[in-house]
């Protein structure tokens, strides 16, 4: 993905124009007409994002797009998918107008039209819709995956999960394995290493569209433990470079002794910074199998029951441990007990993508 996805430039001037005119004028009506210009219904040549002027078939909801052609001077409407389009005529010409794309314009299993109307009549021209309204994670055969919800995904090209800012000099593009493709479904394989990213979606039609953040807000460890924090435990061994199974690179091996643990010792982590415990654990024992996840020394814990021999993936509100108030300012250590109870000698897990959100 080229960097033009992530850096967004608004001082050309003809989108500076179209901002400044919207905030002082909102009118889509089309009331008030001054006719001058060629005869006959709409001609449609093109279209293009407005940001970066880039000709494009297919658009993403909200976003603002520069219609060319001819026959303008006259318009009526300008809808996407049958709905309706906010447009500013004092940006009109014969030639070129602007149109937001609706947040309620429909994009999946659609005539995929671009209608203008005016005086004379009225064109249609090929032109689908994009976005992504949602995502989801899981683990196939070992692998982390994300499934992209929305549309219309049909002729995706690319996925691409983004961190860090070219400003910043910390920019990451890292492409994703496209493992399936749907009208209203794109599962990926996460790239090796990512803790933290905005997933990009471009299809080949030229559009490119952005999800919410994935990931961690803070990572503990991630291939690596984070080095702010140490690691202690009782009843066992561990290993931080375990090579399978591992969801990246590595995952830490937890061999256990009965309600012995594995401790994460924190540097002072402020509680109200974040709202949940994230990782997945991977279980070899017995169907009913349990861990213990306890806070600051087992001032609260939670139980977690596991499903053998494949990862389970956890998302543990800290309000969790604190139902009834009393939540600590900082978060000092973190504690994975082995809790099964069975009375074997030995237990062995797997803890991956540990972080917080």
């Amino acid at each position: 993905m080229k960097n033009k996805l992530i850096k967004i430039r608004i001082a050309e001037p003809i989108f500076m124009v179209l901002f400044a005119s919207l905030l002082f004028s909102c009118d889509s009506d089309f009331d008030v007409i001054s006719p001058e210009g060629g005869d006959g219904p709409p001609v449609i040549t093109s279209v293009s994002e407005a940001r970066e002027d880039v000709a494009v078939t297919q658009g993403v909801l909200e976003n603002t797009y520069i219609i060319r052609g001819e026959n303008f001077s006259t318009l009526k409407a300008i809808y996407f998918n049958g709905v309706q389009a906010s447009v500013n005529l004092a940006l009109t010409t014969d030639n070129l107008t602007f149109a937001t794309v609706p947040e309620s314009a429909p994009y999946v299993g659609q005539s995929n039209e671009l209608v203008l109307e005016n005086l004379s009549g009225s064109t249609s021209y090929d032109f689908s819709l994009l976005t992504i309204d949602d995502f989801t994670e899981a683990t196939i055969d070992g692998v982390k995956t994300v499934t992209l919800l929305g549309g219309d995904f049909s002729e995706t090209s690319s996925v691409t999960f983004v961190s860090g800012t070219e400003e910043d000099g910390n920019l990451v593009e890292n492409e994703a394995e496209i493992l399936s493709v749907s009208e209203t479904e794109v599962t990926v394989a996460v790239p090796d290493g990512v803790e933290q990213a905005f997933i990009y979606l471009e299809t080949s039609r030229g559009a490119v569209t952005q999800s919410d953040s994935y990931g961690f807000s803070y990572s503990i460890y991630i291939d690596a433990l984070n080095p702010d924090w140490e690691m202690s435990q009782w009843g066992g061994t561990f290993d931080l470079e375990n090579t399978s199974p591992a969801l990246g690179q590595f995952s830490i091996k937890s061999t256990r002794e009965a309600w012995s643990g594995l401790s994460f010792l924190a540097p002072n982590i402020p509680f109200d910074d974040y709202e949940a415990l994230t990782f997945s654990i991977y279980g070899t024992g017995d169907a009913g199998d349990s861990v213990n996840l306890a806070i600051n020394d087992f001032a609260a814990q939670v139980n977690l029951v596991l499903i053998p021999n494949q990862w389970n993936k956890f998302v543990v509100p800290l309000s969790s441990f604190y139902p009834n108030g009393g939540a600590p300012a900082t978060i000092t250590r973190l504690d994975f007990q082995e809790a099964s109870g069975t009375g074997k000698a030995q237990y062995i897990f797997y803890v991956d993508d540990f972080g917080l959100l």
